[in-house]
């Protein structure tokens, strides 16, 4: 009765991960079955090695957790649009009783029976530990399951399943290595890759990301909690970061681009007080990633805290919520989304975002206009920028271009609609950053501007978004390389000519944005052991370093 009771549960087991294969990316994928079968298979077969007084309570309680797992998933995939992730799993931890009381409510209402596939999953959890019953599995056994034709095809099916899947299996458990990183972690969520085919591999990986999100929490912590400073100038009195969002500099007219998509900068690089850099690059095309690399290790605003700057984090994306002390809410933002850390770097932080970027800059003028003057300031505006969709991200009485301006492009109405979307909130967008600087003018000043990454929007590759796989060229240049300007204040200009001078002699030397901390601790003249004045691109130190993109591509190989 052993292989009758092996076989049992696999084909209970399996038929709960096909039931529950995430449909929301598209059609079944060959993956999506080779993958629950081996997977459930294994389980089957390591249940099958104990001993006879444990095995079929063993089986039992798998079998039941595995449908469950799949109930679980299913239910996320209609109600909620994704399929078990580290992001909903940490909503789950969070949840205190009276909210996980109401979720149960609410799952247990009629609505989980408006699906046939959810249906199923639930007659299947209670009829599996039925198929146990002696009479019942000596019937199941006889009929089918000894039956030595079953035996060989069952056999030839899970070898070639088990062929297929040796190299997902592989890249599923390197993410139980020592040396894997919350980056590796986001980009495998990103890519949607095919480690991940069933409810148990997707539970599993969960569970790791968030893990490894806690460790590195830790580490972030324990760093910028013994963070100090030997000394600071305050060389420059009032600093301003602004990290712009999906911004494609190939679509900003400040580098080229045919549509007049950046008038305001541009009037101001003429008027001299606007430098462009043109030679700059992100490490990742994925926002918390690159929010990682930029904010480095200590998370740099704790130094600007820790020299007597007041330091404020204003966001359209990062605000807090319901966010956790214990657990962190979402992988690669953990560390902006951490209350903890919030409270010890910034001296304030806002609690609401705004349809439109420009919401957020009214809100930081009021706090400006509200708050008594500080002699030395050091804000970090997060913007939403042109993150997809494109059309949400201005309103639609600054529309400028039209489908018109694309009529020499091969592009189809819907893709000429999408390039028009972008071109508008990039217009839009040079808006929100001029009011920025106006907001500046009057003080001795410096804003520091570049985005988390870029995005393809129909242009060296016939594809809108990002995508998550090993860049080339074509696609580091759309989604890798990134606007960066410094723009100065008369004020500041005329009390700082060497760092203008400097500035003007760095315009063309290559960067990365994970030494944007380097500029800025040389701009506050914070001296302290993480500063490096080969890394700061201002110095005539300065050595670029080999600039790593998608965590092992050389970017200045590609060309």
């Amino acid at each position: 009765m052993r292989f009758a009771q092996t076989i049992t549960i696999f084909i209970f087991s399996l038929t709960a991960c096909l039931l529950s294969s995430d449909m929301t990316t598209g059609s079944l994928s060959f993956h999506q079955l080779t993958s629950p079968i081996v997977t459930v298979f294994v389980l089957s077969w390591l249940t099958s090695l104990l001993p006879q007084i444990l095995r079929k309570i063993t089986q039992i309680i798998v079998g039941e957790a595995v449908i469950l797992f799949c109930i679980v998933d299913f239910y996320c995939q209609i109600n909620f649009g994704s399929a078990i992730s580290p992001q909903l799993l940490s909503v789950v931890l969070n949840t205190d009783a009276r909210e996980a009381g109401e979720f149960l409510s609410t799952f247990l209402g009629v609505g989980i029976f408006k699906q046939w596939r959810m249906m199923l999953l639930i007659i299947l959890f209670f009829i599996f530990p039925v198929a146990f019953i002696p009479k019942i599995e000596t019937f199941f056994a006889k009929r089918l399951i000894l039956n030595k034709y079953f035996k060989i095809s069952f056999s030839a099916i899970i070898f070639i399943c088990v062929f297929f899947e040796i190299k997902p299996t592989h890249d599923f458990f390197e993410i139980f290595s020592s040396n894997c990183k919350i980056q590796d972690i986001e980009g495998r969520i990103f890519r949607q890759d095919n480690t991940k085919n069933t409810s148990i591999h997707r539970v599993i990986f969960a569970f790791r990301a968030n893990k490894l999100t806690e460790r590195d929490l830790e580490e972030i912590k324990q760093c910028t909690m013994a963070a100090n400073v030997d000394s600071c100038s305050h060389l420059s009195p009032h600093i301003v970061l602004v990290i712009g969002e999906s911004y494609n500099k190939h679509h900003s007219s400040l580098y080229g681009y045919p549509l007049e998509t950046t008038p305001l900068q541009r009037k101001r690089l003429e008027d001299g007080g606007l430098f462009l850099f043109n030679d700059v690059v992100t490490h990742w095309n994925i926002t918390s990633n690159a929010f990682i690399e930029i904010f480095s290790r200590p998370l740099f605003p704790v130094l600007f805290r820790r020299s007597g700057y007041h330091v404020t984090f204003f966001s359209n994306q990062f605000v807090f919520k319901k966010f956790g002390i214990k657990k962190a809410n979402k992988s690669g933002n953990h560390f902006i989304t951490n209350k903890i850390l919030s409270d010890s770097i910034f001296d304030y932080r806002n609690s609401k975002t705004g349809r439109y970027d420009m919401e957020l800059i009214r809100r930081f003028e009021k706090y400006k206009s509200e708050t008594t003057s500080e002699p030395y300031t050091f804000d970090i505006i997060n913007l939403i920028g042109q993150h997809f969709e494109y059309k949400e991200r201005y309103p639609k009485d600054e529309a400028q271009f039209t489908e018109n301006e694309y009529i020499n492009r091969q592009l189809n109405d819907d893709e000429k609609q999408t390039v028009m979307h972008y071109d508008n909130a990039t217009l839009y967008n040079d808006k929100v950053l001029d009011s920025i600087i106006r907001l500046f003018e009057r003080e001795e000043a410096i804003v520091i501007f570049i985005s988390d990454h870029g995005e393809e929007v129909y242009d060296d590759i016939h594809v809108k978004g990002r995508l998550f796989q090993k860049p080339d060229y074509s696609i580091a240049r759309q989604e890798y390389e990134v606007p960066m300007w410094i723009w100065c204040s008369e004020s500041y200009k005329h009390a700082h000519h060497e760092v203008v001078e400097q500035i003007t002699q760095s315009l063309d030397k290559p960067f990365i944005t994970d030494d944007i901390s380097q500029l800025l601790y040389y701009l506050a003249g914070i001296n302290c052991k993480w500063y490096d004045d080969s890394r700061n691109i201002l110095s005539v130190d300065y050595q670029c370093k080999a600039r790593i993109i998608n965590g092992n591509v050389d970017y200045d190989m590609l060309h």
